[in-house]
Parts: C-alpha cells; sequence; structure tokens
C-alpha cells in the first residue's frame, strides 16, 4: 500500500510540474532569418539575406550575398529607434549612416559618412499623410506610411512613376512581428525594397510601378507565415523564399 501510496504522489508531482512548466513557457513569435530571391530571367540578380536580432527583438544585422560578395550592415539603436548603421562590403555608399530624430521621435535627418567626410540630408514630417520627404541637393526621396507605419507608397524625383504597394489589412506580412522603423524604409526599402518585402507587417497584396503592375502570389506554411512569394511582370519575373525562427515574445 506504501508503494502504491508513493507511486500515486510522485505521479501528482510530475503531473503538477509539467503543468506548472507549461504556464511557465513563454510565448514565440516567428521572424525572418534568411530571405532568398531568385530572378526568373536574369541569375545575376540573385541574392541571399540573411538577419540577426537583439534581445529586443530589434533587427541587429542584414548580411546580404550576391554576385558582388558579401555586405554587412550592423545596426545600432537608442529608445527602440535605428540611430545608425555601420556598413562593409559595399562597393559605394556611407561606411556610417546616422539617423537624427526630433523631439516628436520623427526621423528628421539623415548623416552619412564617406571616409570622414560628412553629409546631411534634412527629413521633413508631414503628420496629416504620414510622409517622410528627404531632400537630395534639388531631388526629394518620400515615403508614405499607413496609420501603423507600414510603407504605401515611394517616390523620388529620379523617376516619373511611383512604386504604389497595396496592403492587406486581413492578412500578415513577412515581418508581422518586427517593429515598423522608418530609418530601414530609407536605408534600405526606398531602393531594393522586394528584396526585403518591403519590411511590411501587412501582406502585400498588389504592386504598381510605371508599366509594371501585378499581383504578389504568397505561399504559406502550417503557421500561416509567408515562405514563398513571386513576382511576376512584364518581361520577367522572380521569387523570394523566406525561412524563419522562433523567438520569445518581447
Amino acid at each position: 500500500m506504501k508503494t502504491i501510496q508513493t507511486f500515486f504522489l510522485v505521479s501528482c508531482f510530475l503531473v503538477l510540474l509539467s503543468c506548472n512548466n507549461d504556464d511557465d513557457a513563454t510565448p514565440q513569435d516567428a521572424f525572418p532569418t534568411q530571405l532568398t530571391l531568385t530572378d526568373y530571367t536574369n541569375a545575376v540578380n540573385n541574392k541571399t539575406v540573411t538577419l540577426t536580432y537583439n534581445n529586443d527583438n530589434t533587427i541587429a544585422s542584414i548580411t546580404i550575398l550576391d554576385n558582388q560578395g558579401l555586405k554587412t550592415k550592423q545596426y545600432a539603436y537608442s529608445n527602440g529607434k535605428i540611430t545608425s548603421v555601420a556598413n562593409s562590403g559595399f562597393l559605394s555608399g556611407p561606411d556610417v549612416r546616422t539617423f537624427v530624430y526630433n523631439a516628436s521621435g520623427k526621423l528628421s535627418s539623415i548623416i552619412d559618412d564617406v571616409s570622414g567626410t560628412t553629409e546631411t540630408f534634412p527629413i521633413t514630417y508631414n503628420s496629416s499623410t504620414n510622409t517622410y520627404t528627404l531632400t537630395d541637393g534639388g531631388d526629394t526621396n518620400t515615403v508614405v506610411l499607413d496609420a501603423s507605419d507600414n510603407p504605401t507608397t515611394y517616390s523620388n524625383t529620379f523617376v516619373a512613376s511611383d512604386l504604389i504597394l497595396t496592403l492587406d489589412s486581413n492578412n500578415s506580412g513577412v515581418f508581422k512581428n518586427v517593429s515598423p522603423q522608418i530609418a530601414l524604409q530609407f536605408d534600405l526599402g526606398l531602393y531594393t525594397g522586394h528584396l526585403f518585402y518591403f519590411f511590411s507587417q501587412k501582406q502585400i497584396n498588389h504592386f504598381q510601378y510605371g508599366v509594371q503592375d501585378f499581383d504578389f502570389v504568397h505561399t504559406r506554411d502550417s503557421e500561416n507565415n509567408i515562405t514563398t512569394v513571386v513576382y511576376n511582370f512584364s518581361g520577367g519575373g522572380s521569387q523570394l523564399d523566406i525561412t524563419y525562427e522562433k523567438r520569445n515574445r518581447f
């Protein structure tokens, strides 16, 4: 009888311990760690992007492997905002790019340091349209954000056409668990956003840029993460394959 009682007590203890462990488990979310771009028409454009994260799930680094070799970006933060990025392996561009914010927390300028020579680019913010505009001499670059700070329009005076994204408010994007950073839009999204799914928390349903006008085709895994994005357009197309890691919710 004592043996049975002892077995029963031990079993109860193990069940309680298991329940406690389940209750204490930290919720986890999926974060993209690799994005691989395959160009259907020109393999020279193929690229692999690798992302790492800080403990608070902000992006710590981005590496880009392409036909020119390996390029690395290391991001620094203050109060949850990107304040600078150190670049290595790039054939051109700044060694260090600094992001300056005003008292309201809005990006107000970018300072590029190239071999010790600095250049400042002022940025104006329009609160009524949630729009940031960077001035570069006589040219301007503009990013329009939606109410949740995901990009919807990119424009610059170098080209006649705006790049317009149609976002899906009901379906999540590749970066659904990564807090939006306007600094990333000016650092990478403005010129090479397709490689990073425009850092969007929302699914992108449609892309329009001049004569290019098409829908994105998405494939999702069993946990509803986007794993494949296909861009088919006039004269070609490409595919973005995404892998994720589970990280503790911050």
